[in-house]
């Protein structure tokens, strides 16, 4: 169902900016990309997509008002540019914006931005931002100040990997739009804040979780940075982050303790607020339970670490003593992680659960839902797992681990347990197993409110309302 917004003779033209996500990547974020535009029909979208390379297969089609797509590949070359000699006034402007940072001052990006941009007579060539002498001044003073007792060239290395995507994103023509819609911060809100001083238009900030933590946990587990490298990895993402948070308009997260977060990082609070997101709920409301034997316990989801699977395994074992007429599903992709999906093979082979789980693959999720009688969620990470509100509108139960907004989400009509405590994790499912009565209450008030508060059309509406606000001269008659 299309979703109207404002006067349909005029097309507001909205660069949805992305990075590793649509068209290429199936995933909530892509899923919730498609829907936004196909419903919203009364405007038109441009797709501004940050891609590890170019020439990758389209995992979407996408809808007829997407008017282009234009990629920025973090594999190209910087464009090159003869290097400039007059260059003193530039380099001032750069030395004081990294001052400004460092201590936590209105960081001037405009700054910044007009000594780099392709279109600016006097921008430096990449040329000047690695072989000037003010560029290694200014990382000779950071690297002394920072870890001076680690060797320069592994500074220099990490300096450079850290800083080249970033001078990509500088060096891009900005595409024609009336509005600028950034789905993370990072890159893609980095893309928004050099929208936004470019073309002086507006700039719209969505997290789906929050960009920079996400990187920080991955930077931690990763052994490409090491000691120092690894805070400067993280500072850059930070300094992303409130780049985009201090030039955006609107800045939405997913639920409340989301926004809370932004704004400890320095999101504006006036401009902050939180909209969820949601399901076509006759998809899920129609679902009918079919009768069958046993328990049926499932997990919908991709099989890789975040998800935490094995402790939803290792809780299965705890289930089948209790229960032994269990049955486990696991439905979602299993080749996204074949070293992971291989560990949870061996793991219940070692658990001897083999006769008592069945891996799916990539089935659709309404058939098994129909015949589930719990649901499952493991995951030591996620944002608003759309899983559990499809399983409200479907009559599921479920029980979850308390990470993103999951606590939210179930409020008394589900079982919050602690992350990687498997022993909680059965207990909530034997609780709906022996006790029919509250598995029921479950049931009912959870459908109901589900149904009310996390319905698609609704929640995309006010994405609709949104552009309209930003991106047309009648919206003061229309808000009247």
């Amino acid at each position: 169902m299309a979703v109207n917004s404002g006067d349909s003779s005029k097309k507001i033209r909205v660069c949805l900016i992305v990075e590793g996500a649509y068209p290429y990547v199936v995933g909530g974020v892509s899923v919730w990309l498609q829907d936004l535009i196909t419903n919203l029909s009364n405007f038109e979208f441009l797709i501004w997509t940050i891609v590890p390379e170019s020439g990758q297969k389209h995992k979407f089609k996408m809808p007829e008002n997407v008017v282009d797509l234009v990629e920025i590949s973090l594999s190209d070359k910087l464009a090159h540019k003869k290097r400039k000699r007059d260059i003193k006034s530039q380099w001032n402007i750069i030395h004081n914006f990294h001052n400004r940072m460092d201590n936590k001052q209105p960081n001037l990006f405009e700054h910044l931005y007009h000594q780099i941009a392709p279109d600016e007579p006097k921008a430096l060539a990449p040329d000047n931002l690695f072989k000037d002498f003010q560029g290694w001044e200014l990382m000779t003073k950071k690297y002394n100040i920072n870890h001076p007792i680690s060797p320069f060239i592994d500074y220099y290395w990490a300096w450079r990997s850290t800083h080249i995507p970033i001078f990509q994103m500088m060096q891009t023509t900005v595409p024609d739009a009336d509005i600028y819609h950034a789905i993370s911060t990072g890159y893609a809100g980095l893309l928004g804040a050099i929208a936004k001083v470019k073309n002086n238009k507006p700039f719209i900030l969505t997290e789906h979780g929050i960009y920079t933590k996400e990187r920080e946990m991955e930077i931690n587990q990763t052994e490409i940075f090491k000691g120092y490298q690894k805070q400067m990895a993280k500072k850059i993402y930070h300094a992303l982050s409130k780049l985009a948070y201090d030039h955006a308009d609107k800045i939405i997260a997913l639920f409340q303790r989301n926004v809370d977060i932004q704004i400890q990082m320095g999101a504006p609070a006036e401009r902050c607020q939180a909209i969820p997101n949601g399901i076509r709920v006759k998809d899920f409301s129609s679902i009918t339970r079919k009768p069958h034997s046993g328990f049926n316990v499932g997990f919908i989801g991709r099989m890789v670490p975040i998800k935490d699977v094995k402790n939803l395994l290792m809780a299965s074992r705890i289930i089948k003593d209790e229960i032994p007429n269990t049955h486990f599903y696991l439905i979602g992709p299993t080749d996204e992680d074949e070293d992971y999906y291989n560990e949870l093979l061996i793991l219940v082979d070692n658990l001897k659960m083999k006769e008592s789980i069945t891996f799916t693959g990539r089935v659709d999720v309404k058939k098994y839902l129909s015949k589930l009688d719990v649901l499952c969620l493991s995951s030591i990470k996620e944002a608003q797992p759309l899983t559990l509100i499809e399983a409200l509108i479907a009559g599921v139960p479920s029980v979850a681990t308390d990470v993103g907004d999951v606590a939210n989400i179930l409020q008394d009509d589900g079982i919050v347990v602690p992350p990687k405590s498997p022993e909680k994790l059965a207990q909530g499912v034997i609780r709906f197993a022996t006790d029919p009565a509250f598995k029921k209450e479950c049931v009912i008030r959870g459908k109901e409110r589900a149904i009310r508060d996390y319905d698609l059309d609704s929640l995309i509406q006010r994405y609709g309302d949104i552009y309209f606000h930003y991106g047309s001269k009648e919206a003061e008659k229309w808000q009247a």
